[in-house]
């Protein structure tokens, strides 16, 4: 895998990409302009992922990728066309908090900060950045500290039904409607990853036995079943996405028309933001969904394990530390047990 890029003053462009407009001020991006295909030169990421066993090169590509496309404000999709030298520590430092805003939990971006600072190093070691300070700075980020607890919001029932409705109910574009209250109603009813819902295929569904097969974290496998209504989610969106092979959620332009390509993570968390402003609702991030998702299900008293194993949890600890029912449910919960002290007549 070869693809590289040279500092050139003249004024070709990537892609016939210009500098992007930012979307959010706490992430400056690199001037892309300044990049120069250069085919003799290995790409940075390719060096990098060439050096991981095949299941850590799988995950940490999908790392490099997701960087590759916040970085480039959604212009460059695969890591192996980016041109990872232009990142100066005026970009790197904002990451972290750019992810958080985005919707990525602190645990994840870790991980993606694990994979940007490898890349980096490879840059450096191939020569492509010319001054080993400037390479230093960039690479100098701080993982988080991350919390036992996670953050975020539930989200009421009635929230959710308004999110379904302002797609449904979206004149302008039906099809990118049904879509977008396909992937809401799948989060909820699957606890659903926001990076497994980018990778499922059509072929991981079986709509006749209403059964998902979601490749999680570390190539592990599961398998999830499917509530009628998130059936017909599915149902209404395989009518207009047909049943040809490949990603199961495709992208729909202003028109209505289909573009066979996979969405991106921070596609599905731009989507989520636009009709949480439509439903007029409070702010919340994809990863509320699955808490929300989780703590529901463990309210409808199905067993941690259970719980655990649609999650696509590793430990039946990490659902406890997503449960966010009221005291009010332990308080029910006490009242069941007998009391073995006499009571006072």
């Amino acid at each position: 895998m070869r693809s590289g890029y040279s500092i050139s003053n003249k004024s070709e462009l990537v892609q016939n990409m210009t500098n992007p407009k930012k979307k959010n001020q706490s992430l400056s991006l690199p001037d892309l302009s300044t990049a120069v295909f250069d085919p003799r030169q290995k790409s940075p990421a390719a060096a990098y992922l060439d050096s991981l066993s095949p299941s850590g090169r799988r995950t940490q590509r999908t790392a490099l990728n997701n960087l590759a496309d916040i970085f480039s404000d959604g212009k460059i999709l695969d890591c192996l066309g980016f041109p990872w030298h232009l990142l100066g520590y005026e970009h790197t430092s904002g990451l972290a908090i750019k992810m958080i805003e985005i919707g990525y939990a602190r645990s994840s971006v870790n991980k993606h900060l694990v994979a940007l600072r490898r890349v980096l190093e490879e840059a450096w070691r191939l020569g492509l950045y010319k001054d080993y300070d400037e390479y230093h700075r960039a690479a100098d980020v701080k993982s988080l500290r991350v919390e036992s607890v996670p953050t975020g919001r539930n989200l009421e029932i009635n929230e959710l039904k308004m999110l379904i409705d302002v797609c449904l109910n979206a004149g302008k574009n039906r099809t990118l409607g049904i879509r977008d209250a396909s992937i809401i109603t799948l989060s909820y009813a699957t606890a659903i990853r926001r990076q497994e819902i980018v990778d499922l295929n059509l072929e991981d569904l079986d709509i006749g036995e209403g059964r998902l097969e979601i490749s999680g974290k570390g190539n592990k496998e599961r398998i999830v079943y499917l509530e009628p209504g998130a059936i017909n989610a599915l149902q209404n969106w395989l009518t207009l996405r047909g049943y040809q092979p490949g990603p199961l959620y495709v992208r729909v332009t202003k028109g209505g028309k289909l573009i066979n390509r996979r969405l991106t993570p921070q596609a599905i968390y731009y989507m989520l933001q636009n009709r949480q402003k439509q439903a007029g609702l409070v702010p919340f991030t994809p990863h509320d969904l699955r808490r929300t998702s989780i703590t529901d299900l463990l309210a409808a008293q199905v067993d941690v394990l259970t719980v655990s194993n649609i999650a696509g949890h590793a430990s039946a600890d990490t659902t406890r530390r997503y449960d966010r029912r009221p005291d009010e449910v332990k308080k029910q919960a006490a009242q069941k047990l007998k009391s073995l002290y006499p009571l006072e007549e």
